[in-house]
């Protein structure tokens, strides 16, 4: 079963940073990027070398973008339930401006702007979780 909103010119897609098992000597961050129920592009990676759940998302959808152009989308419209990924997404021109940490991932995503149309969106509800709310492996919430 693919995804309905995913379609031959348009895809949209969910992304989500987290911490997996938080506070414990063993924590990832990860990221997941939801292109649709038993959609084959969906997956769940960690990943080492960033600081905070929306830096994965940055990673997320830099996957997410590279994916859809080489399936030859046309636009691929990115959900996220983080501020500061949608913005740095939107506003990936100004990458010379993000924070050092990021703006290797934020000018990557501005050049994949040359292969496809990327559109993102603030989303509360795009993967379950909210800034600030997100759910950890053993779902307990962050205060």
């Amino acid at each position: 079963m693919s995804n309905p909103r995913v379609t031959a010119e348009t895809a949209v897609v969910n992304i989500s940073g987290y911490w997996k098992l938080e506070g414990l000597p063993d924590a990832q961050l990860c990221y997941t990027v939801h292109w649709g129920i038993d959609h084959l592009n969906t997956h769940q990676a960690s990943i080492e070398g960033f600081l905070f759940p929306a830096h994965a998302e940055l990673h997320a959808a830099r996957q997410a973008i590279k994916t859809a152009a080489r399936q030859k989308y046309v636009r691929i419209i990115i959900r996220t339930d983080s501020l500061f990924a949608c913005e740095h997404i939107k506003n990936s021109a100004n990458f010379a401006r993000a924070p050092d940490d990021i703006r290797h991932l934020v000018a990557s995503i501005h050049a994949l702007k040359n292969q496809i149309i990327v559109n993102a969106e603030h989303n509360e509800v795009a993967t379950g979780k909210s800034d600030g709310q997100e759910t950890f492996g053993n779902n307990e919430e962050k205060l």
